[in-house]
């Protein structure tokens, strides 16, 4: 059996243009934008477990407080997982607004301690302020995920 290696390379440099095309000349009809196809899991695990994304660190025991909130005990384990099994639990508009305001609260009492060492610490004022901006970012998108938000039926 002979393989022919200039056929081969001739496929895989098409195969690696096709892959080159914008989104639009390369995706087919009914494709999906990315955003679109991201579920409110995935979009605020995105958040919530990267504090460059959300201006704030949400601990395990912080996750475990915000689920505390809003009656959904979760065993302490990767953060990633806590959030996933508090998500998942959560069927109706409520239970996602009462998510979201339990998760306002906790990193509340984070940014009423950016505030202090602003204050004490005026060098820091802009690191400080950056994070809030980003936290304020978080806050439009789980407002927008709760607009969103499409009842599941059990």
């Amino acid at each position: 059996m002979k393989i022919d290696f200039d056929e081969l390379k001739k496929e895989f440099d098409a195969l690696k243009a096709a892959k080159n095309l914008p989104q639009e000349e390369s995706c087919q009809i009914g494709c999906d934008s990315e955003e679109d196809t991201t579920g409110f899991i995935e979009t605020i695990q995105k958040y919530m477990l990267a504090p460059v994304m959300c201006g704030i660190y949400f601990s395990r025991l912080d996750i475990k407080v915000i689920g505390l909130m809003i009656e959904e005990d979760v065993q302490i384990r990767e953060r990633k997982r806590m959030l996933r099994d508090i998500l998942r639990s959560i069927t109706n508009k409520e239970q996602m607004q009462a998510f979201v305001d339990a998760t306002k609260r906790v990193a509340q009492e984070k940014i009423d301690v950016y505030d202090e060492l602003a204050s004490t610490f005026s060098h820091s004022k802009p690191i400080f302020e950056t994070k809030k901006q980003a936290f304020n970012r978080f806050c439009s998108v789980l407002e927008k995920i709760v607009q969103d938000f499409e009842e599941v039926e059990m």
